[in-house]
């Protein structure tokens, strides 16, 4: 897969997904399946088209992403995006809805014979223009506009209802919504833990620029030497122990209080035992951990 930068010009005709696709939940990923399918069957490249807020961030698009750049460029990779053009927000906020079509859609960036978009898309300065604009606009330029209905599971499926729910800790919700499990796969980390705190297999930090999960204990699994095995993961702060920054720090069951040693993890969060805690003492916060190793082990 290419990552292009900017407004330059795709030599080849494309099939193009228009959106930020922040969630790549189940309704981002119907859009890029009919953005695919429609590649294969007309012998097209399947391109995103999407946006770097790094300089300018909408205010609908709330405080931070679910996922890093580089996790939902693998999940597009993954399900048969071949190019990705991503642009400066900054860059075509200022444009009107026709100059957008003109601009970009044409062949002076993405050369487009498809686009494909959610029907809530919205484009041109101030956002004032609309899917039947799109219709409009890109029809009058040869470019057919397939406008994809939202998901329906129990109410749309949005990237913000997504938050809310891992802001409350209902994981598996979330996991139901995105259509994959709520993984944390990240390097491991050498943690600080202090005197007499040895209960971690494995910790991560975590960027805490993205929508992160209610902080607290969880059900877990850890993808080890590829085996998936019971763990219990503690999302936070470290309250207890003044600790800077945001960790997930995993005990795995089968390494029997031992380190893992791999460079990199993959946790899975299967369900929240409780929220964090600040202890009063260093015993205190040992035989909390160790209940939640108990109580992970009994899937209470």
């Amino acid at each position: 897969m290419e990552i292009h930068k900017g407004l330059t010009p795709v030599r080849t005709k494309t099939s193009v997904a228009l959106g930020y696709f922040d969630g790549m939940h189940r309704g981002h990923m119907e859009i890029m399946k009919q953005t695919v399918d429609y590649a294969k069957r007309m012998r097209l490249r399947s391109t995103v088209f999407t946006f770097d807020f790094f300089s300018a961030r909408p205010g609908e698009k709330g405080f931070g992403d679910l996922f890093s750049k580089k996790e939902k460029y693998a999940e597009m990779e993954r399900l048969g995006i071949d190019l990705i053009v991503e642009v400066s927000f900054a860059e075509i906020r200022g444009m009107s809805g026709k100059a957008f079509v003109g601009k970009v859609l044409g062949h002076g960036c993405l050369n487009a014979a498809m686009v494909s978009c959610g029907e809530d898309f919205r484009f041109g300065k101030g956002r004032d223009s609309d899917t039947e604009t799109m219709k409009r606009l890109a029809g009058s330029r040869g470019i057919r506009v397939n406008i994809v209905p939202f998901v329906i599971d129990d109410g749309v499926i949005s990237t913000t209802r997504i938050k809310r729910l891992l802001f409350a800790g209902d994981v598996p919700a979330a996991a139901r919504l995105l259509g994959r499990p709520y993984l944390i796969d990240l390097p491991t980390v050498k943690k600080e833990i202090g005197v007499g705190i040895n209960f971690s297999s494995t910790s991560q930090e975590l960027d805490s620029s993205l929508e992160l999960p209610k902080f607290g204990v969880y059900r877990s699994r850890a993808l080890v030497d590829g085996s998936w095995l019971d763990a219990v993961t503690y999302i936070g702060s470290r309250p207890s122990r003044d600790g800077g920054g945001v960790f997930a720090d995993t005990n795995i069951f089968a390494l029997d209080g031992r380190q893992y040693d791999g460079g990199h993890v993959t946790i899975e969060l299967v369900g929240i035992m409780r929220p964090e805690e600040k202890f009063d003492s260093l015993n205190d916060l040992k035989d909390a951990i160790f209940s939640d190793i108990e109580r992970a082990k009994m899937r209470v």
